[in-house]
């Protein structure tokens, strides 16, 4: 087994054997994979909502909703969907090269890109928590004035 001995700060090392690498290389397909078809959805969404925002501004205005609005919506997420996918396909890109060419460096902005990714879900994960509070303590008030009023 071929090993990689990679030097931390600490003065430690880590050694990359055969097997990790072969992990690290399947980890890095398979992340490109999902990459790629996150870009592929995303171009999809951008599609959809400029379809909503230019293409039902000329149906009638007296429509329930305005299409235009949901238009903005899709073309939010889908900017905000780009984050991840992105951290995703750096990860995966530099983890191959890492492997293929057994680069420190490399190893060490792919696992950094690979943070970004888990620090970006983290957060993401606690803004939509603190959203949700809001719209249920929202809908609980709005469901005691609708109440209140009847009464």
């Amino acid at each position: 087994m071929e090993n990689t001995e990679i030097n931390t700060t600490q003065n430690e090392t880590v050694t990359v054997n055969s097997e990790i690498s072969m992990y690290l290389a399947e980890t890095a397909k398979w992340g490109n994979l999902l990459a790629i078809v996150g870009y592929v959805f995303m171009g999809i969404m951008v599609m959809l909502s400029l379809a909503m925002i230019i293409g039902f501004s000329f149906i009638s205005k007296d429509a329930g909703f305005p299409m235009w609005i949901m238009g903005l919506v899709y073309l939010l997420l889908a900017g905000v969907y780009y984050i991840p996918v992105t951290y995703l396909y750096r990860f995966s890109n530099q983890m191959k090269l890492a492997v293929h060419r057994n680069d420190e460096k490399l190893y060490t902005t792919g696992f950094a890109n690979l943070k970004s990714l888990f620090k970006f879900f983290g957060i993401f994960t606690f803004v939509l928590l603190g959203l949700y509070v809001l719209i249920f303590i929202g809908a609980i008030v709005a469901q005691f004035f609708i109440h209140g009023a009847n009464v």
